[in-house]
């Protein structure tokens, strides 16, 4: 039972609520027209030992959200699931300023290294919307306090030529299997994705954005077609906060055709004009210890620049001030309030 489900297509708006449960927070059925504006929503352990705990916003075929200045915490991030708005008179989606700590997939109240597969932002089959917005949101997963696979995951979901699905100057670090040694992780801090199906991602720019202490990826480009990623910051020391090293870093960045589409549903993708530096222990790519391009999948990847070693976690701190710096003039999270990250 969620703590909100809104089943109305009037316009409807969550404001400055605080929510708190095991299950999903706010439910959003077919034809919401939804804003959630300076809300709290904390995540309590499931009552269900196989499950994790429940969606900070789960929407199904919405015609319009807004998710902006809001505060997350323990919760399995925000899920939109199709669509069917049309972009026009504001029918698009926007999720910018938030605050998220820890997205949480553990499974059985935390006690046990099962996770589900959950985003900060994921939207799955959300085809050819222009106007989509993820902009100036915080996102920080601490080192076994959490579970996340991509924290931005874009699966089947594209904008158009002329209107493309805008990922822009996020603030996103940690990514870590469970516990945060462990050696297998296919997660990262963006990934677009798919099923091999015909309605593919597309039409994306990511740019602006920083990816800090990502294992396995910082971005990838798994599916798709026309997706830009330019001008973003991949910094990963690959250690702990004791100095304790992690496994499961790979490559910071890839394009590769997983689902080995044709060239009209995998084509015109790069990777251009990034500032890189992102340890894999026992690689050299460019540098010891380095895999800032991932090693024959990367064909387009071009113009980024590696960072001289050694990448530190002093080198990740300084993005975190770097940060700090660039939104001083912004609120992130809840206006009344802005809240630190840990």
């Amino acid at each position: 039972m969620a703590c909100v489900t809104i089943n109305t297509r009037e316009p409807v708006t969550l404001l400055g609520c605080t929510l708190a449960g095991p299950g999903h927070l706010i439910v959003a059925g077919q034809g919401a027209d939804l804003t959630v504006r300076n809300c709290r929503g904390y995540g309590l352990p499931p009552t269900d030992p196989t499950r994790s705990r429940g969606h900070f916003l789960d929407a199904y075929r919405a015609t319009r959200l807004v998710v902006e200045h809001n505060y997350l915490e323990h919760t399995t991030g925000i899920i939109i699931n199709r669509w069917s708005g049309s972009g026009q008179n504001g029918q698009t989606i926007t999720v910018r300023y938030n605050q998220g700590l820890d997205c949480d997939g553990r499974v059985a109240g935390d006690q046990q290294a099962d996770t589900e597969r959950h985003s900060f932002v994921q939207l799955n089959t959300v085809a050819g919307l222009p106007g989509v917005e993820i902009s100036y949101n915080q996102f920080i997963n601490e080192p076994n306090l959490s579970a996340v696979e991509d924290n931005i995951n874009l699966y089947n979901s594209s904008g158009t030529p002329a209107s493309p699905l805008l990922v822009h100057d996020n603030y996103v670090q940690g990514a870590y299997p469970f516990p945060a040694t462990g050696r297998t992780f296919t997660g990262s801090g963006m990934t677009t994705d798919g099923d091999g199906s015909s309605q593919t991602a597309a039409y994306i720019q990511a740019y602006g954005n920083q990816f800090i202490s990502t294992c396995n990826a910082a971005m990838n480009i798994a599916a798709g077609h026309d997706i830009h990623y330019h001008d973003n910051r991949m910094v990963t020391s690959a250690l702990l906060p004791d100095g304790t090293r992690l496994n499961a870093t790979y490559a910071a960045t890839a394009i590769f055709n997983y689902y080995q589409l044709p060239g009209a549903l995998f084509g015109n993708n790069s990777v251009e004009h990034n500032v890189i530096g992102f340890v894999k222990w026992g690689y050299n790519v460019p540098f010891p210890n380095r895999h800032d391009l991932s090693t024959g999948a990367c064909p387009t990847c071009t113009g980024n620049e590696s960072l001289p070693n050694p990448i530190t976690r002093q080198s990740e701190q300084d993005e975190w001030v770097r940060w700090q710096q660039k939104t001083r003039q912004l609120t992130i999270g809840p206006e009344d309030e802005k809240h630190k990250a840990h």
